[in-house]
């Protein structure tokens, strides 16, 4: 079964939250609602936002530079995800979650719906399939991986043919944690992305995070 990668999604609270207060800009102060009062203090709107664009601000928008930068580059490409493969993915996560109920429990503290973690994914699996165009596994690396490591499968060793899928999964995952960072910095500089506000740049767009290994 494969892995869950959550890296993406984890900060979909916070992508929600500035994108939702990044309307308060720093000359609309006058005009800023509380959301709690904590004692005789206000805390407004403005501060919420200000504070998690400090803390959270260069991730968020290198997220969204990132997955605008897929969806670009698979347009380019003619690489798509079928909603079959979704429904395969969201099932997978149903399982490793155990319930129903679990998974609409995880959807409720993530801050999304089915509908925006279909987006999510739809945007994980378009890159991984750029990744693996992009680094493919051949036949000699798999070949190459079961020689230097087939002593520590066992003893005797599995068969060649028993294990290759296995081998070939564990060498995608691979590749595509290798050279995610490599990969996105040069689609990046192909589609030409402008920093408009010098502070949030970073030579390396790490966002949607390399895939997980495993």
């Amino acid at each position: 079964m494969k892995k869950f990668d959550v890296s993406i999604l984890s900060v979909a609270i916070l992508l929600t939250g500035l994108v939702v207060l990044g309307v308060y800009q720093a000359g609309e102060k006058d005009n800023d609602p509380a959301l709690v009062k904590a004692g005789d203090t206000s805390i407004t709107q403005y501060q919420l936002y200000d504070e998690m664009k400090s803390m959270y601000g260069k991730q968020m928008i290198q997220e969204l530079v990132a997955q605008a930068l897929v969806k670009q580059e698979a347009k380019r490409q003619n690489i798509t995800v079928a909603p079959e493969e979704l429904d395969k993915e969201i099932d997978s996560i149903k399982q490793q979650i155990g319930s129903e109920q679990a998974f609409q429990d995880y959807l409720k503290n993530m801050g999304m719906n089915e509908q925006k973690l279909r987006e999510k994914l739809s945007v994980l699996l378009t890159r991984d399939k750029l990744l693996d165009k992009a680094f493919p596994v051949t036949e000699e690396q798999i070949k190459q991986y079961y020689e230097e490591n087939k002593a520590s499968m066992g003893s005797p060793a599995p068969e060649f043919d028993k294990v290759k899928e296995q081998i070939k999964a564990a060498l995608v995952d691979r590749n595509r944690g290798e050279n995610y960072n490599n990969w996105i910095n040069s689609i990046q500089a192909n589609h030409k992305v402008e920093w408009l506000d010098p502070s949030f740049e970073d030579k390396a767009a790490n966002v949607p995070a390399a895939p997980a290994q495993g």
